[in-house]
């Protein structure tokens, strides 16, 4: 009796020690990023990941394979064809909508912004057109604004290094819009002096920068651009007496509007 005690005692040691070993490399395979970086053509993937802002994300969370994809891998491994194993997984767009568009959980949510709006919502783009510039990296390059908007890229010289973002404000709220507002413009060029000129924040237009400046297309104005709105100055005899018809900044300061040989 006592000896069958000790053989079923040591059986169920035995079977608890098989299950916990037994769940403990599964969880190792399927949830612990380590194992993916067991394979050493993973090295540069592993090390962009946890420089990344996905770095408390496990690698199966967005690379969901089916089991099709594994046994490929898995055969490839085992034939020593490590160089010849397929692409893990293909980021499926709805991966990304599950924390982004889900507005339960901790991660960022963009549903509401005025550039997801735009770009994800309504018009449908994968996030990875634009959010992939390269490895694990998410921060969307000028290039990929450009990829689309072909002719958006700036003409004024001190700007062309900036990002689309930078003006466009892709986070803020969608009611918003992308269109840049005013007081943007102004957080930089109040402090500025270009050319002589200065954008003081009190300046009596009420319009917004955008109605005369195109920095996509021509950010500096001409004559005809500002008979634009005053076309009634084209037929002014004061303003051809003065042959003033073809410098209207001779006389008139832009943002201030005041009159006076340029002062």
């Amino acid at each position: 009796m006592r000896v069958r005690v000790i053989i079923i005692t040591v059986a169920a040691i035995l079977v608890v020690g098989v299950a916990v070993a037994g769940y403990r490399f599964y969880d190792y395979v399927e949830h612990d990023p380590r194992f993916c970086a067991s394979c050493h053509i993973m090295e540069t993937a592993w090390k962009t990941w946890q420089e990344g802002p996905h770095k408390a994300v496990p690698c199966k969370t967005c690379h969901q394979q089916n089991i099709q994809d594994r046994a490929r891998i898995v055969w490839r491994w085992a034939t020593s064809d490590i160089e010849g194993i397929p692409p893990h997984t293909r980021l499926n767009r709805a991966v990304c909508e599950n924390c982004h568009l889900n507005e339960t959980t901790a991660w960022a949510q963009i549903r509401n912004t005025a550039g997801h709006d735009v770009h994800v919502v309504r018009a449908g783009l994968e996030c990875l057109s634009c959010h992939l510039p390269s490895l694990h990296a998410t921060a969307p390059k000028t290039e990929a604004c450009t990829t689309c908007h072909t002719s958006a890229r700036t003409n004024i010289g001190g700007m062309k290094a900036f990002h689309c973002t930078g003006c466009h404000a892709f986070l803020a709220a969608k009611d918003q819009g992308l269109e840049p507002k005013k007081e943007l413009c102004l957080s930089c060029h109040a402090g500025l002096k270009l050319k002589g000129e200065t954008f003081p924040a009190n300046a009596p237009m009420q319009f917004e920068c955008a109605a005369c400046h195109k920095p996509h297309e021509k950010p500096i104005l001409s004559f005809n651009d500002c008979l634009g709105c005053h076309a009634e100055i084209a037929q002014s005899k004061m303003h051809f007496d003065m042959k003033a018809l073809t410098r209207c900044v001779s006389c008139h300061r832009p943002h201030s509007w005041k009159f006076g040989s340029g002062t």
